[in-house]
C-alpha cells in the first residue's frame, strides 16, 4: 500500500511540473487589438455618414453673424406630479412601483424596484402616507416610504 501511496504522490508531481513548464513556457494567444487614430479626413466622412454636417469655427461664426441660425424654442416649464401615497400593511415594493408608474412619478418600475433590493430598502417600507413628487430621486422616493 506504501508503494502504491508513493507512485501516485509521483505521478502527481510529475504532471504538475509537466503543466507548469508548459503554462511559463507558452505564450499568450491573445489578440491584441491596437485602434489606429483616425485621420481628420475619416472622422469627417464618419461623422457625415451618419447624418451630421461638419461647419468650421469661421464659418459658424458667419452663419450666427447673418442669423440663420435658429435658436431652438424653450422648452415649456412643467410642474412635478404629486402623489399621496397610503401605504397599508402587506404593501409590497412591485406594488408599490406599479403604483408609481401609473402616476408618471417614475419612468421605470423594474430599475425602482431593482434600487429598493440593492440598497435594502423594501425590508423597510413603512406604514402610513407618503408624499411623492415626479422630481424625487429612487433615493428620495426610498427614504420617504421607508424607515431606514
Amino acid at each position: 500500500m506504501k508503494q502504491w501511496i508513493q507512485s501516485y504522490s509521483l505521478g502527481l508531481i510529475t504532471a504538475t511540473a509537466c503543466l507548469a513548464i508548459t503554462y511559463w513556457n507558452t505564450e499568450s494567444q491573445e489578440a491584441v487589438n491596437v485602434p489606429t487614430p483616425l485621420t481628420e479626413e475619416e472622422m469627417i466622412s464618419k461623422v457625415e455618414e451618419k447624418g451630421y454636417r461638419i461647419v468650421t469655427n469661421e464659418e459658424w461664426a458667419a452663419l450666427n453673424a447673418e442669423g440663420k441660425i435658429e435658436e431652438e424654442p424653450a422648452s415649456p416649464v412643467s410642474r412635478p406630479i404629486t402623489l399621496s401615497m397610503d401605504i397599508s400593511p402587506g404593501t409590497t415594493t412591485p406594488e408599490i412601483s406599479r403604483k408609481l408608474l401609473e402616476t408618471n412619478i417614475i419612468e421605470d418600475a423594474e430599475s425602482f424596484e431593482s434600487y429598493m433590493e440593492d440598497h435594502e430598502y423594501s425590508r423597510y417600507i413603512q406604514i402610513g402616507q407618503a408624499t411623492l413628487t415626479s422630481d424625487m430621486s429612487f433615493k428620495q422616493i426610498a427614504e420617504a416610504i421607508t424607515s431606514k
